[in-house]
């Protein structure tokens, strides 16, 4: 075996690489012009359907220090609030309340984190035979897939502040409107994202299950839902730290939680207490999420 020389090699290295910088591009197919054709055109309509204007952004940009500079120190507005003691929490105030002083807007946190539970957890209850229908492995005709598939589609369409006008007209102002628009409204995508999750699983699983003589809802029980319920919890879980993002607005029209607080601090011009508050819900917000990666990096 013969070595070429260092030098040679080196040569041989510049006229690969000179070659390779003076090769011709690669051939665009018909279709893949006209793909980034469309691409490009929908772009341009885009941006001409939004009037985006980088001159009228830097204009702006006075205005919006000036605003920050409204909201700067934040300032927390303090309050005397009556906190029900949780089951076991402390004995001798065993079905009692006490009085704290807090800032006000942390009750109504509290409340948003709750409205987010129940209605998540309603949700995923109600979703879950949806995400059945809507998976082609457990679906029990393909018109029912398509029924259902079009059925979620729709949901998701609904914006969730109508969902709340809706319960709020239906059932009064306060967080069970609030709790109700949140299980209703995430049908749509819990729905879809349990059924991607029981789609994704091994059929073989599956098969060992039913070549036992197992029944429906023994296959179900032993071969669908072990394998999906892990990728399903991770999808909840992200699920319930929008729930309780999307919550702080619901108050907005009236649907309880922490949104009717925000609202009254910006129609008051009250910025540095819209700022305190900020940071508090920032606060839960980063706690949550903390919280539920946590749990799916246990469970995946």
């Amino acid at each position: 075996m013969t070595t070429l020389p260092s030098t040679a090699r080196g040569a041989l290295s510049d006229d690969a690489l000179r070659s390779s910088l003076l090769a011709p591009w690669p051939r665009l197919s018909v279709r893949a012009f006209f793909v980034v054709l469309g691409v490009v055109l929908i772009y341009w309509w885009s941006l001409s359907g939004t009037n985006m204007s980088p001159a009228e952004l830097v204009r702006g940009i006075p205005n919006i220090f000036g605003l920050l500079s409204r909201m700067v120190p934040p300032q927390f507005a303090m309050d005397t609030s009556t906190i029900a003691v949780p089951f076991g929490l402390s004995l001798p105030y065993f079905g009692q309340s006490i009085a704290i002083t807090v800032p006000e807007v942390i009750p109504s946190i509290i409340q948003t984190v709750q409205m987010a539970i129940v209605g998540t957890t309603l949700g995923i209850l109600i979703s879950l035979p949806f995400g059945l229908l809507a998976a082609r492995n457990t679906s029990p005709h393909p018109w029912v897939y398509q029924g259902t598939r079009i059925f979620l589609n729709s949901a998701r369409a609904i914006p969730g502040l109508v969902v709340a006008l809706i319960f709020v007209a239906s059932v009064g102002l306060g967080p069970f409107a609030g709790v109700l628009a949140i299980a209703i409204g995430e049908i749509g995508v819990l729905g879809k994202l349990f059924g991607e999750a029981i789609e994704a699983i091994d059929p073989q699983q599956v098969e060992a299950v039913r070549a036992t003589g197992a029944r429906r809802l023994q296959v179900f029980v032993y071969g669908v839902l072990p394998q999906a319920l892990p990728v399903a919890t991770s999808y909840s879980l992200l699920v319930f730290e929008g729930n309780v993002r999307s919550a702080t607005i619901l108050g907005i029209v009236g649907a309880g939680g922490v949104g009717f607080i925000l609202s009254k601090y910006m129609a008051l011009f009250q910025y540095q207490l819209l700022t305190g508050a900020l940071i508090l819900i920032l606060v839960t917000v980063t706690i949550i999420d903390r919280f539920s990666d946590y749990i799916r990096r246990r469970l995946i």
